[in-house]
């Protein structure tokens, strides 16, 4: 399940919601007085003026405790989608809950304690439910828009267009993110990287028919069964054998083996 971005844990963005969204309630609620919510406000004492700022000032508490806590644990927090949607309910049903307690007061003898609580989780969670959703799709279209300018621009001509047997294209990749090519029968398995994660995509190809196009890209032949990217390769050693072996610049990838056939040809484009 896809995190969401950290930009959301930052200080500046939790200001911003401790203080746009009972602000939001303040002004939404004075406009437009949703749900009848003056004369509940108003508890029939017409307090309607007292509680709608001690209801935005509740709300301002609770979202400040809350966003300060997302802040205070963001080493330790990595909420997906579902659970950052559940905290946001979460903080509208904390408001309903605290305002239950003058509202409660308000209406009593006239109305059950249990039904003003109902009423005011239910109050809140429909008002701030527009605050919270307009300010976290911000966000998150400025982390989006953010991304795509820094994304690097691709050259084409760096990009290799694998096809299969059948001449079918089956996968487009950067040639600069191609760590190596390994043979397995009568596949290939591409080991390349992929937002910073290895990925091993398998094709029915053999090395005879990639050989040109894996020249052509700057991948070198250093075994009978791999092509390698000498712009990943660390530095050659040998093990307890004296067999050569490739080390990649990739944490996790492992040692590409270098016959004696290919040794000279892959130091030479190290140096």
């Amino acid at each position: 399940m896809k995190t969401i971005a950290r930009t959301f844990y930052k200080m500046p963005v939790n200001t911003l919601f401790f203080t746009a969204v009972p602000i939001f309630y303040f002004l939404f609620v004075l406009a437009y007085k949703p749900f009848d919510l003056d004369s509940f406000l108003a508890a029939g004492q017409g307090r309607y003026t007292l509680n709608l700022i001690v209801s935005s000032l509740i709300v301002l508490g609770v979202m400040t405790l809350s966003r300060m806590l997302l802040f205070i644990l963001r080493r330790h927090l990595d909420l997906n989608w579902p659970l950052y949607i559940l905290w946001c309910f979460g903080e509208a049903i904390l408001c309903g809950l605290f305002l239950s307690i003058p509202m409660g007061i308000g209406w009593a003898g006239v109305r059950p304690y249990f039904t003003v609580m109902s009423l005011c989780i239910l109050y809140m969670t429909g008002i701030l439910v527009f605050p919270l959703s307009i300010i976290s799709m911000a966000v998150q279209l400025q982390v989006l828009d953010q991304k795509a300018s820094l994304a690097p621009s691709v050259d084409e001509k760096s990009l290799i267009r694998f096809q299969d047997e059948q001449k079918r294209l089956k996968l487009v990749v950067s040639s600069e993110a191609v760590l190596y090519i390994e043979a397995e029968e009568n596949y290939v398995h591409i080991i390349h990287l992929d937002g910073g994660r290895r990925k091993d995509f398998e094709l029915r190809s053999s090395m005879r028919a990639l050989e040109e196009l894996m020249e052509h890209h700057g991948l070198v032949r250093c075994h009978r069964s791999y092509f390698v990217n000498p712009a990943h390769v660390e530095l050659l050693k040998k093990d307890a054998s004296g067999y050569a072996l490739a080390q990649l610049d990739c944490e996790g990838a492992k040692n590409i083996p270098v016959s004696k056939k290919y040794y000279d040809a892959l130091v030479s484009l190290l140096k």
